[in-house]
């Protein structure tokens, strides 16, 4: 086997949060699909494959199907390491045998929820469009302003320029010749923004103008601004379409929030919970080390 094979079959395992029993290392018995390749007296099949390509986070899962050798040989170096491990009694160790408790326990649990939540929460297209009626104030995009400004270091030079702009001068190829800002090189254009962006005396002068119009000069702690407003976009609504998906998923989620809580609440019942507070206090466990 190719050493970068082994690497990658690492990779693939690494991203799987629980990974499905290999497709090699299953129990005893006569498999049904057609065997795509066989490791020693074991077989890999074409059902086997595909349950572990679908374990695969769903960006990988393409990369697999493009790599189908590669991923073979990942599956037989999994073989082999596994066969290894238990040969040593890894799977005996203590600490081993709590993470694989713990693994069982969250793969139990997460097929619970998925059986009492995660299938039974559904969210209507009708749902969402009545969301989206009752609560279009939070799909409007923001009132945007584009401005641009010629920055100066003195009042005495801001006012030469403001002179020289009022009697004609190009606003963008002053900009470019007097602005100290790093905007000077795009003839002071600082692109569209959303109020608060800017220091509270540039913008509410910038807000103050009409499109096109020029600021008198304007004191910042940056130092002096003349201010021109190039364009103004008013709030404007996304329509349904735009975020039908968003509003699925958000009250999705919230249906999930709400069912496991019932679920919670049901299977508590009357069991008490009794926190000993001052003990929970004063125990002292392992600092985490820093990353």
């Amino acid at each position: 086997m190719r050493p970068t094979s082994f690497y990658k079959a690492f990779f693939y395992l690494l991203l799987v949060a629980v990974p499905a029993v290999s497709a090699v290392t299953g129990c005893a018995g006569r498999k049904e699909g057609k065997v795509l390749a066989r490791v020693g007296q074991d077989t890999i099949t074409e059902d086997e494959f595909a349950k572990k390509v679908q374990s695969l986070p769903q960006q990988l899962q393409n990369v697999v199907l493009q790599n189908r050798k590669e991923f073979i040989e990942d599956l037989a170096a999994e073989h082999f390491l596994l066969k290894e491990a238990e040969r040593r009694g890894i799977d005996r160790m203590p600490d081993v045998r709590d993470l694989l408790e713990t693994a069982r326990k969250k793969i139990i649990i997460a097929k619970l929820i998925e059986t009492e939540i995660d299938k039974k929460v559904q969210v209507g297209p009708e749902e969402a469009q009545r969301y989206y009626e009752s609560h279009k104030d939070e799909f409007m995009t923001p009132a945007l302003f584009r401005a641009s400004h010629i920055l100066v270091k003195t009042q005495e030079e801001a006012d030469k320029v403001k002179t020289e702009l009022e009697t004609g001068a190009d606003f963008e190829e002053t900009a470019r010749k007097r602005s100290i800002d790093a905007t000077a090189i795009r003839g002071g254009d600082l692109g569209f923004a959303q109020k608060g962006r800017y220091v509270p005396e540039f913008e509410e002068a910038a807000l103050a103008l009409k499109k096109g119009e020029t600021s008198a000069v304007v004191k910042s702690r940056f130092g002096y601004h003349i201010i021109r407003l190039a364009d103004r976009m008013e709030p404007t609504l996304r329509d349904f379409p735009a975020v039908k998906s968003l509003i699925e998923e958000r009250l999705t989620n919230e249906k999930r929030s709400d069912a496991f809580k019932v679920l919670i609440a049901r299977l508590k019942g009357n069991t008490q919970i009794k926190i000993d507070e001052q003990a929970l206090e004063a125990a002292v466990f392992p600092v985490p080390a820093k990353a």
